[in-house]
């Protein structure tokens, strides 16, 4: 086990290409339209960016298995962030400055030039290390890693081995580099921040100071920070790790929250405006935001948890989300895939007008409904014969989405079956796209989204939308194919 756990795809043999070919055939549970591993295990998306006229997007994958070995960074690319083409492990971790992983990190587009940076992970007998890398995108889509690399060697004085995942932004004529981390004097998570001039000489600057009185500033760990400006507003996005749970909040193991603010690079501060969890399902971590486009900033994340999964048996684990445009509206970060919809074909396409209850049989489980209502309370269920059921009920202005009888393998989901909202909002419409074992359930248009995996077995499914007070509702539904 731990051999294989560190094995990079340049020593695989004809065995196991073999076995990855076997593996690309099983269709069972696979989205069509959300991105998957070819095989092996899939989890953080990196690198994402426009360049040289296709978007680029890598991800973290481990080709030989279900669990968390040896982090490669698996690249795609697209012309219109639907259909990807798949090109392989562009960056394997092969050098000494790597030696457990190529770890999470994003891009810088500059000059008509790529450049990615990543953590390189570094296990020690009985610690860890990280050194931040740099490596070039070229425009044959090949990646050439730089030849001075760690271009940050190891971690700054105050804080322990667990610093990773850099974010760079240009800031004025230099550029900033933010990075998740944990200080040693009180095992808390935080940002901590690098500058400078080239992108290859980068001096330690301190630690972000987020200012706001909030429960995840207590986290042992942050991971994966992101920053950009939506429609005029600095968005910064982190995912905390050992928050506690807190009313309806902070269910997951893991947890992603953005906040609406000012960012002072001068000062170090970032003053927060509003702030929230970016998803409020249970399977969402690790967005990366691409933002180097004449369109909106678009976000896209890891639908993935610490749960054993069914596909494990068919050798291959999790999935990204649908990438999401980003605005802000009343003072909230919403995301929602319209690109989807220009890419997409759809067919089958059904309406209902002013109806009070309404069954849909369905023929396979990529589709897309809307549910508009003029009152709030209705409820929408995603069923099958054996009983199983996915549940979403709204109360007035209050969301519950209910997976406890869509256990996986009469398995109970380790982090609990049931995630609560309640808004501040009047709530009009529900947008789900459905994906063969994904589900992304958008509130109003994305001022709140959903994220839930769930495993089908072969039985006939359906859709039952109801009235609760015998208030019409008109419903859109359509099947989706890429």
């Amino acid at each position: 086990m731990q051999e294989l756990k560190y094995k990079t795809i340049n020593l695989a043999s004809e065995y196991d290409f073999d076995n990855f070919e076997k593996i690309k055939e099983k269709s069972k549970y696979r989205p069509k339209f959300h991105i998957t591993p070819p095989h092996g295990l899939l989890n953080d998306p990196n690198g994402f960016c426009y360049f040289n006229n296709q978007y680029h997007l890598f991800y973290q994958w481990f080709p030989f298995d279900t669990f968390h070995g040896m982090k490669h960074w698996m690249h795609l690319t697209s012309t219109d962030l639907c259909n990807w083409q798949e090109h392989g492990s562009k960056i394997t971790p092969i050098e000494s400055y790597e030696s457990h992983g190529a770890y999470s990190g994003a891009a810088v587009v500059e000059d008509e030039q790529a450049f990615l940076f990543y953590t390189g992970n570094i296990k020690l007998d009985s610690d860890r290390d990280a050194n931040q890398c740099l490596a070039l995108l070229n425009a044959d889509n090949s990646v050439t890693k730089y030849a001075g690399n760690p271009v940050i060697k190891s971690v700054p004085q105050g804080y322990t081995g667990h610093v990773r995942d850099p974010k760079v932004v240009k800031h004025g004529e230099g550029y900033v580099m933010l990075l998740g981390a944990q200080r040693e004097a009180d095992m808390q998570g935080c940002i901590i921040v690098y500058q400078s001039n080239d992108m290859i000489d980068w001096v330690f600057k301190g630690e972000l100071d987020i200012k706001v009185t909030a429960p995840f500033l207590h986290a042992y760990m942050f991971e994966c920070p992101d920053l950009l400006q939506v429609d005029g507003h600095d968005v910064l996005i982190f995912s905390p790790q050992g928050v506690e749970p807190n009313e309806f909040r902070f269910h997951n193991k893991f947890n992603v929250i953005y906040c609406l603010g000012q960012i002072d690079f001068d000062s170090l501060t970032f003053t927060v405006k509003h702030w929230d969890e970016l998803d409020r399902g249970f399977d969402f971590y690790a967005p990366q935001t691409l933002a180097n486009t004449p369109d909106s900033p678009t976000l896209i994340a890891w639908a993935g948890t610490d749960e054993e999964l069914p596909s494990m048996e068919l050798g291959w684990i999790h999935c990204l989300t649908l990438p999401r445009r980003l605005s802000v509206k009343n003072h909230r970060l919403c995301q929602f895939p319209d690109q989807l919809f220009n890419a997409a074909n759809s067919h089958h396409q059904l309406n209902f007008q002013d109806v009070t209850n309404q069954s849909i049989e369905l023929s396979n489980l990529s589709f897309y409904l809307m549910v508009n209502s003029n009152q709030n309370d209705f409820s929408i269920s995603l069923n099958n014969k054996k009983g199983r059921e996915i549940n979403i009920s709204i109360n007035k202005n209050r969301v519950i989405l209910n997976r406890k009888n869509y256990d996986h393998h009469n398995s109970d989901w380790k982090f609990g079956n049931e995630r609560q909202l309640d808004t501040n909002y009047e709530i009009n419409n529900i947008k789900i796209i459905s994906d063969e074992s994904i589900l992304e359930v958008y509130i109003n248009d994305g001022m709140d989204v959903f994220t839930c995996l769930f495993f089908p077995d072969e039985t006939d499914h359906q859709i039952e939308v109801s009235s609760d007070k015998n208030k019409p509702l008109d419903i859109e539904f359509k099947y989706l194919t890429i």
